[in-house]
């Protein structure tokens, strides 16, 4: 019975330890044992259940395979296999093997002798088959695995902490050897999609082939998988993302966070540089190949040796390391866009996209407007429109060439090209800005979006103004725009003083303001990162002034732009007839007085109530009521705004 007992801790049953289900079960149909020893012997059994779990999942593991259709197997979890087996697995088959020298000298071996034996490693083997079960129904995978090995570790005491503790720094050491390759190399040495990083070019059936059993054999593939991954972004520089799926708890977001930006800075840099020296020209990209962390990288490397040989993970220490390379790794890309003229380059796009070159859109909206009186392209390239413009009020061509004009027309309306209206092809013109390298990873598509924002909202004030000062430009040289009153004149002068002071706030408040903060933050600071938050900032900063974000204020501009163009149209058919439409001009007036005042009760309403809007809102009030006309008539205008949407 003994030795049918030492079989059954070993996880083999037989007549009397039966495995039935997920558990050994004692066979007493007979009576041969005595109630006594069958609580003995269902108490050795218990831990014999859990070994017999432990094993037939480090049997199921070792290889790191990938099984069919999902991902359950892979480096991490052969690496737990192999920290298991030698772990408590060991010291338990050494204690059966003990046993076993003790019943063959003492046949007579009390069942005690053999429930002391075991049951120290009770407490020990119940847990890591509590960790097992866990990762087979939740079927983890990659650094899930540390996340759940993290959390026993804190709920454990005394042994069973110890040997979590070197558990976890055995399975930590994939995460390390994987960390050393993103951070020092841009590698991304992810075959089984295990890490919390991924790039489009990673899939998982491109590197289902491959197969690795333990830590070990992971650095035997590593040159074969690094030179397979470094040809592959040779030819494209794929997106990175975090895999929050995959992130394990105790690795703060914003860690995580910064350790794509290394790796992604890695891969995106040192390989594109790699890439354009393939094209054989001299370029900043190939003169900085390869000098990212050269200097620094052995110290580097270093430090993530010492913190995989740390017993326990201390996430202080890791936050600091990642910090430490994070600020070599900005500081190196800093002085990378400051070479490639970001200064430069910013000032161009406030010239083109802020209208900063203002003399360039007053060439440009006569030469353009016949195009868009009529229905055009959707996707028409007004390139050449746009540069021709530019050469007449003598831009360079270096500036020119990079920037695109065009016509984008939303999705829903690209069917009906026959029903665009003029308004409509002017709000879907898009400027698409070439940046080079280095550049081209801080004006993104997504900037560039932002941009195209705040573009086309201040081309509509700015042709508003514009089309105002032509018709004054008639006036001024005799033109006669019908015979009457001179109402027309005067709400063309109230019109003007409107839009002028709109564009002034614009122009000097928001734009100059804006502007001059992010070129301070740029010459104050050394880090690529804060750099492109103060970049960020801008952005958000000119949109909020500019009311892009606040949609009843967008609203109202945007209707009384649209009173500007109506009436600036009308005026424009009756050049050189003897008459005007008399109606048109009193009802385009009183729709203006009322939009107008309804601007300013929506600014002074938002200044009382939003208190981070307040500066900005104030500063628009004081331009648009410099002469105090909104406030004198504000009761009248009150009064008009209620009547007319009493009549709606």
């Amino acid at each position: 019975m003994l030795h049918d007992l030492l079989a059954a801790m070993k996880g083999h049953g037989g007549g009397i330890f039966v495995w039935r289900g997920s558990k050994f079960k004692v066979n007493n149909d007979l009576g041969l044992l005595h109630p006594c020893e069958v609580a003995i012997v269902e108490e050795i059994m218990d831990v014999a259940t859990d070994f017999k779990k432990i094993t037939s999942f480090c049997d199921a593991h070792d290889g790191g395979g990938v099984e069919t259709g999902d991902h359950h197997g892979g480096i991490y979890l052969s690496s737990l296999s192999a920290a298991l087996r030698a772990t408590a697995t060991t010291t338990f088959h050494r204690t059966v093997l003990e046993l076993e020298e003790k019943l063959l000298f003492d046949p007579e071996l009390p069942l005690t002798t053999a429930l002391v034996a075991v049951r120290p490693l009770g407490p020990t083997l119940a847990t890591l088959a509590t960790l097992v079960t866990q990762i087979e129904e939740k079927h983890l995978h990659g650094c899930q695995i540390l996340e759940t090995v993290h959390k026993l570790i804190a709920l454990s005491v005394g042994q069973v902490k110890e040997v979590l503790s070197r558990i976890e720094q055995k399975v930590h050491a994939v995460l390390y050897h994987q960390l050393t390759l993103w951070l020092l190399h841009g590698l991304l040495l992810d075959p089984h999609q295990e890490f919390f990083i991924s790039t489009c070019a990673s899939s998982p059936s491109s590197s289902a082939n491959t197969t690795m059993s333990t830590t070990s054999s992971l650095s035997q593939q590593t040159e074969t998988l690094s030179l397979e991954e470094s040809t592959d972004k040779m030819s494209s520089t794929p997106e990175c993302h975090l895999r929050l799926e995959m992130l394990p708890a105790h690795i703060p977001l914003s860690v995580a966070e910064k350790v794509l930006f290394i790796g992604e800075f890695i891969l995106v840099f040192e390989h594109g540089a790699l890439r354009e020296n393939g094209e054989s020209r001299p370029s900043l990209a190939s003169s900085r190949s390869g000098q990212v962390l050269k200097k620094r990288e052995g110290e580097f490397r270093g430090l993530l040796a010492d913190l995989a040989a740390e017993q326990t993970f201390s996430v202080d220490k890791f936050s600091r390391a990642i910090e430490t390379i994070r600020n070599c790794v900005s500081e190196e890309l800093w002085k990378l866009v400051m070479e490639a003229d970001l200064l430069g380059e910013l000032s161009d796009l406030k010239a083109v996209f802020l209208l900063g070159r203002g003399e360039l859109f007053q060439a440009l909206v006569p030469i353009i407007t016949p195009f868009l009186l009529t229905p055009a392209d959707p996707c028409a390239d007004l390139t050449e429109l746009f540069r021709s413009a530019g050469r007449q009020v003598l831009m360079e061509d270096s500036v020119l060439e990079k920037f695109t004009l065009s016509l984008k027309m939303p999705p829903t309306t690209v069917a009906a090209t026959s029903t665009h209206t003029s308004e409509e092809q002017w709000g879907a013109l898009r400027l698409t800005y070439s940046a080079r390298w280095p550049l081209h990873k801080l004006l993104t598509s997504t900037a560039q979006d932002k941009y195209n924002a705040i573009f086309t909202f201040l081309l509509d004030v700015r042709r508003a103004q514009h089309r105002l000062q032509q018709l004054w430009l008639v006036q001024s040289r005799g033109g006669r725009l019908g015979e009457g009153s001179c109402l027309r004149w005067t709400l063309r002068h109230h019109m003007a003083l409107l839009i002028d002071n709109i564009q002034y706030y614009l122009q000097a408040d928001v734009l100059e303001s804006q502007h001059w903060q992010l070129v301070k933050a740029v010459n104050e600071t050394q880090d690529y990162q804060q750099l492109v938050a103060a970049h960020h900032v801008f952005l958000a900063s000119v949109a909020a002034q500019c009311f892009l974000h606040s949609p009843v204020v967008a609203r109202a501009i945007h209707c009384l732009l649209g009173l500007v163009h109506r009436f600036c149209a009308h005026l424009e058919s009756f050049v050189g007839n003897g008459s005007t439409d008399r109606e048109m001009v009193e009802s385009l007036h009183e729709e203006f007085e009322r939009a107008a005042a309804q601007l300013f009760f929506m600014l002074s309403n938002l200044r009382l109530h939003r208190a981070e809007q307040q500066q900005h809102t104030s500063q628009l009030i004081m331009r648009i009521d410099y002469n105090r006309y909104y406030s004198r008539h504000s009761g009248s205008l009150q009064r008009l705004t209620a009547a007319c949407r009493e009549g709606q």
